[in-house]
C-alpha cells in the first residue's frame, strides 16, 4: 500500500486537487474496513483466529506482571529510539526532494515509491537470513543480537543522502538506509514472541508499538524546530544516524539472553 500511495495519490491530486486526494484516500479507508469485515465473517480461520483470541484472553496477563520485566521495555525502548527514522523517511522525505532538491509533485510520485519497495524486499530478506542463521546452528539469541548489531552499525549512510549532489545518489541513499532500518525494525519487532508466552505476545508487541508512536511525536516535532532553526537538514540526517547506535547500546543492556521468560519468576524482573 505505501508502495502504491505516492504515484496514485500524485494522479488523483492532479485529478481533483489536494482537498478532493484526502477525501478519496480517506473514504478508501472506510472501505476497506468494510471489506475485512465481510472477509472476516466468511473466512473459517478468521472465525477460528476469533475464538482463540477469546481463549488467550482468558489467560492474559496483567500490565503489573510484564511492566516489571525488562525485556518488555526492550521492546518500548528499541521502538522509541529507533522507530523516529522510519517516520521521517515516510513523513518528511517528500518535503526534502521539494525543498532540497527542487522536485516537483509529480516528481516526486514517480521516485517517493521506490524506498517502500525496498523496504518489502529487506523484510523478507530479514526473515530468510535469520532462519539461515538458525537452521545453521546460530542460536535464537545470536542472531537475533547479531542482526540488531549490523542494523545499528550500518545506519549512519543515511546521512550522506543529504550530502548528495544528484536526485539518483540521493534516493540510493535513503533506499540504502531504509534497508538497513527494516533488518534492525523486523528483528526488534520478534522480540515479544522470543521472550513471551503467546498469551502475552500481543500486549508487549502494544507496548512497543505505544514506544514506537510516542518516539514519532517527539522527533517529528524536533524535526521541525531544527529545520526551523538551521534551516539544514544535515543536523537532522546526523541526528537520526545516531539512534539506532544508541537504541543497541540501550537494548543491549536490557535484553539479557533472548530466551522465554518465565512469568511467575521475579529474578529475571526487575525491582
Amino acid at each position: 500500500g505505501a508502495m502504491i500511495a505516492p504515484p496514485l495519490v500524485v494522479w488523483i491530486t492532479g485529478l481533483c486537487g489536494w482537498r478532493g486526494a484526502f477525501m478519496i484516500t480517506g473514504a478508501a479507508g472506510f472501505l476497506w474496513v468494510l471489506a475485512f469485515q465481510v472477509f472476516r465473517r466468511f473466512h473459517p480461520q478468521m472465525r477460528g483466529s476469533d475464538r482463540g483470541q477469546q481463549t488467550a484472553a482468558a489467560g492474559a496477563v496483567s500490565w503489573r506482571v510484564l511492566l516489571r520485566h525488562r525485556q518488555a521495555w526492550v521492546a518500548f525502548v528499541c521502538r522509541f529510539l529507533a522507530d523516529p527514522v522510519w517516520y521521517f523517511y515516510v513523513f518528511w522525505i517528500p518535503e526534502f526532494l521539494t525543498g532540497e532538491r527542487g522536485l516537483s509533485l509529480t516528481a516526486i510520485g514517480a521516485v517517493a515509491w521506490i524506498p517502500f519497495l525496498v523496504s518489502d524486499v529487506s523484510n523478507f530478506a530479514t526473515g530468510f537470513i535469520a532462519q539461515r542463521m538458525e537452521r545453521s546452528g546460530w542460536s535464537v539469541n545470536k542472531t537475533r543480537k547479531c542482526l540488531m548489531l549490523v542494523g545499528a552499525a550500518f545506519s549512519p549512510v543515511g546521512v550522506l543522502a543529504v550530502y548528495a549532489e544528484s536526485v539518483f545518489w540521493t534516493m540510493a541513499f535513503i533506499c540504502l538506509a531504509i534497508f538497513i532500518w527494516m533488518i534492525w525494525s523486523v528483528t526488534v519487532q520478534t522480540l515479544p514472541g522470543d521472550y513471551f508466552p503467546p498469551h502475552a505476545v500481543a500486549s508487549v508487541y502494544g507496548f512497543g508499538g505505544m514506544g514506537s508512536t510516542m518516539g514519532s511525536v517527539v522527533s517529528i516535532w524536533l524535526v521541525g524546530r531544527t529545520l526551523d532553526a538551521t534551516h539544514s537538514y544535515a543536523p537532522v540526517f546526523a541526528g537520526l544516524a545516531l539512534l539506532m547506535p544508541v537504541a543497541f547500546v540501550v537494548g543491549m543492556a536490557l535484553m539479557g539472553r533472548v530466551e522465554r521468560v518465565d512469568l511467575g519468576a521475579c529474578s529475571k524482573a526487575l525491582p
